[in-house]
């Protein structure tokens, strides 16, 4: 009888001990998988900050090709394939199911967008301001909220956001092409998706148009958006 319960109580000390270790096997893959997704998220955001100069050192900068037209192309196909490289990396992202994964497929579509290489009108759903017969008309365009820690900072500039004007009357494909620490891109994106417009118009039917607007905060409040010019090459 002793035997019997010596026995049992290897057993039972076996299945903790197992149970345990399955624990610990998961508790470590667990913080493996959210270690490599902290990983990708910065290589989003590096991949991020090197579209972003892309747009800040546009074809207008540059001097070789001599011609701008050939130095307007290689631009938009550099921008093209940082778009699609982020894409890639945010693909990597989604295959680890994040908790945050609506926003990340939000994401996924913007560099999908933005990927796709200039080609003729009749090729494409979104349409630059030139290309359409009746421009998109913004409506409401709330100011961006000056967020607490710009105030604390004092911080002050220029947001510029690259963003759609849907054919549905709502606003996609944000991207942050001039962003400002302290809160301030993250307000003023905030503040675009709250816009109102009628949209635009290309041959006698609503279209999708692409859009360049600037948020400033200075002097600790933000101001109503602008179109900057030159909007942007198209």
């Amino acid at each position: 009888m002793t035997n019997v319960s010596a026995g049992s109580r290897s057993l039972l000390a076996l299945f903790v001990i197992s149970l345990a270790a399955s624990v610990l096997c998961d508790a470590y893959a667990t913080a493996s998988q959210q270690a490599t997704l902290e990983e990708l998220e910065a290589k989003v955001q590096k991949q991020y900050a090197a579209i972003q100069d892309i747009f800040l050192n546009g074809p207008a900068k540059k001097v070789y090709p001599p011609s701008f037209r050939d130095r307007l192309r290689l631009w938009q196909d550099d921008l093209a394939q940082s778009f699609a490289s982020a894409g890639a990396t945010i693909d990597e992202i989604l295959k680890l199911q994040p908790p945050d994964e609506e926003k990340w497929r939000e994401r996924r579509e913007t560099m999908l967008l933005y990927s796709q290489p200039v080609g003729p009108p009749k090729s494409r759903t979104v349409f630059g301001a030139t290309e359409v017969d009746k421009r998109a008309r913004l409506v409401g365009a709330p100011a961006a909220v000056y967020p607490d820690q710009a105030r604390a900072a004092k911080a002050k500039g220029e947001v510029r956001l690259r963003l759609v004007l849907a054919n549905d009357g709502r606003v996609k494909y944000v991207f942050a092409m001039k962003p400002l620490q302290h809160g301030l891109t993250e307000a003023a994106m905030e503040a675009a998706r709250q816009i109102t417009f009628t949209p635009a118009i290309r041959d006698r039917q609503p279209v999708s148009q692409f859009t360049t607007l600037s948020y400033e905060f200075k002097k600790g409040r933000g101001r109503p958006p602008y179109v900057p010019k030159p909007e942007f090459y198209f």
